[in-house]
């Protein structure tokens, strides 16, 4: 598999630690590239892995996405994301949540706009947020991490629909091409969980007759009428 230019090499991954947690080492080669190269990057994995646990002195196995934390001495460890209850708390990385906020978060899994959080380090920068749909885990990502692209699916996208994007709000988009050439509209919006922008409320669109069937069809039409009066 190709080595990209990431955050942590292969060779730093914590493969003995994995192993401890009951995750084998091959796992990293049944990645897809791209889930690699954010799984090197720090990013939690796109799926679960069973791992160990133990609970009340209670040896247990459970599903849970896995990440890589380097610390200032540059050593790599893992951090283990377990399915939690879904929550959102009055108060995440500085920002308070309003009554409505709570709301888009547990019925849209997504905030809907952008905030600024303050990181641990004390840093403040504006995010996306959005809860994972695996583990329920409320995801921050930058908003420098996702670039607004000119096209999507064949459409060019006008200032408005990027800039709504680039806020974290929905937009429709008609027109699209998808499998097989079929066009369609969906509602797109950035999903911090998934780091990219995603579809929903697909619509499957009618194609639209040429001029040259229209006029065939007018014609065979009234060829049928002219045939019913004789």
């Amino acid at each position: 598999m190709e080595q990209q230019n990431t955050r942590m090499k292969m060779e730093d991954i914590p493969f003995d630690k994995l192993e401890k947690a009951g995750v084998n080492r091959d796992f990293v080669k049944n990645m897809e590239q791209r889930e690699l190269t954010d799984f090197l990057n720090g990013f939690r994995s796109d799926k679960l892995y069973t791992v160990n646990a133990r609970i009340n002195d209670q040896d247990y196995k459970i599903p849970a996405k896995l990440r890589l934390q380097q610390g200032e001495d540059g050593k790599v460890d893992v951090k283990v994301h377990p399915i939690q209850r879904l929550n959102v708390p009055d108060e995440y990385l500085g920002h308070k949540f309003s009554k409505e906020e709570k709301g888009a978060l547990l019925n849209d899994k997504n905030l809907g706009k952008t905030v600024e959080l303050t990181s641990r380090n004390g840093q403040k920068d504006n995010y996306y947020l959005s809860i994972d749909p695996k583990t329920n885990e409320l995801i921050p990502l930058r908003t420098s991490y996702i670039q607004i692209p000119e096209k999507i699916k064949g459409v060019t996208l006008s200032a408005e629909q990027k800039e709504k994007l680039a806020a974290g709000q929905k937009v429709t988009v008609d027109g699209m091409t998808g499998k097989n050439d079929k066009k369609f509209s969906a509602t797109l919006q950035v999903d911090a969980a998934g780091r990219n922008i995603s579809f929903s409320d697909f619509k499957q669109e009618k194609m639209q007759k040429s001029e040259d069937q229209k006029q065939e069809a007018k014609a065979e039409k009234k060829a049928g009428a002219k045939q019913k009066i004789s």
